[in-house]
């Protein structure tokens, strides 16, 4: 079963005051029912779905962390730690007097030989399907509709599989933030200082990934969309600049590229790979040369090529030998080279 644990802790507090009620739940909630599964499920598709999303790492000093890694080492159960991390949430909301609490759902699932963890952070949920019981000291749902997931307001899930892979250069890409309806700037406020968030990353390091993804993906051959992943490229600079401030949004580039019915299909890919991603940022002009180009420097060599060349096979790259077929190209060297002997 893809979901393993879930368990709902709240914090209430009403905005512009510091006082924060804790109910902490003792118990995780069964998740065997099938209604239980569905509010499970419905949160992390709203996650997965949601437009707004950017990735980044723990700080060091993460509050957040402490528990996690107490967690996910053993040293900690799933009860322990989400409660350990609702005492210091109770801390941060306290000194920001403009934020509002809400209930905390806490989500373990096992998916694709990965597992994740989620927190959701859920507001203005009607008719209290989500309620307290004393007797069982702990959140129950007690229907099918208990939460609208319009009213999630914010999210977090920490991939493990990429985690627990210390020496990899992919952790900089195992955090990531949902903020729906919530300002981005809002988000790295009291909600990513508790998570512990390090800096979001550079317009570059993104341009970067969107080209992989892009390679990926591979030569598109569907009806008016069909092109090489070299046309691909080349089209993301024109899209950008048809753009105010040449902003890349990843959804409508998506279907500017593949289509309508492929809106998503960038950012999957993305995710997928563990790329690394934001919903919208500029593409600066340092980065616009490397869609039109390839560019290597390696042992005093320095190489740069349009792009075309390549699909073209006037550069061919095979069992580790670069031939390049320029007759212009071939005539200089010589030239060259006669010049030093004379």
């Amino acid at each position: 079963m893809p979901i393993q644990k879930l368990i709902i802790h709240s914090l209430e507090k009403e905005q512009h005051t510091r006082n924060v009620t804790p109910l902490i739940s003792e118990d995780t909630i069964e998740v065997e029912d099938d209604a239980i599964l569905e509010f499970c499920n419905n949160l992390i598709d709203a996650y997965k779905n949601d437009s707004k999303i950017s990735n980044s790492k723990f700080k060091e000093n993460s509050l957040f962390k402490k528990d996690y890694d107490s967690f996910y080492w053993g040293n900690q159960n799933f009860v322990e730690s989400t409660s350990n991390m609702m005492a210091k949430m109770e801390l941060v909301l306290g000194n920001v007097t403009a934020a509002k609490g809400g209930k905390f759902a806490f989500i373990q699932e096992s998916r694709d030989s990965n597992n994740f963890f989620y927190v959701f952070l859920i507001r203005d949920v009607t008719g209290g399907q989500i309620k307290y019981s004393k007797s069982k000291k702990k959140y129950i749902l007690n229907s099918i509709e208990y939460a609208d997931t319009n009213n999630l307001a914010m999210a977090v899930r920490v991939n493990n599989g990429i985690y627990e892979d210390q020496k990899s250069e992919l952790r900089k890409n195992y955090l990531s933030f949902t903020y729906s309806g919530i300002k981005q700037n809002e988000v790295s406020g009291y909600f990513s200082d508790w998570v512990g968030a390090d800096d979001i990353h550079k317009n570059s390091e993104y341009a970067t990934d969107l080209r992989k993804a892009i390679s990926i993906i591979g030569d598109f051959d569907e009806d008016e969309f069909a092109g090489s992943v070299t046309e691909k490229l080349q089209s993301v600079i024109g899209f950008a600049e048809s753009n105010k401030d040449d902003i890349i949004n990843i959804y409508s580039l998506s279907e500017y590229l593949y289509g309508r019915e492929n809106r998503n299909l960038v950012r999957n890919t993305l995710e997928k790979n563990n790329l690394i991603f934001t919903e919208r940022f500029p593409l600066i002009s340092s980065s616009k040369n490397s869609f039109k180009s390839i560019s290597a420097k390696v042992n005093n060599i320095t190489l740069r090529f349009p792009r075309h060349y390549y699909d073209d096979e006037i550069v061919d790259v095979s069992d580790g030998i670069v031939t390049i077929r320029d007759r212009g190209l071939a005539d200089k060297v010589m030239r060259d080279l006669n010049s030093q002997q004379e």
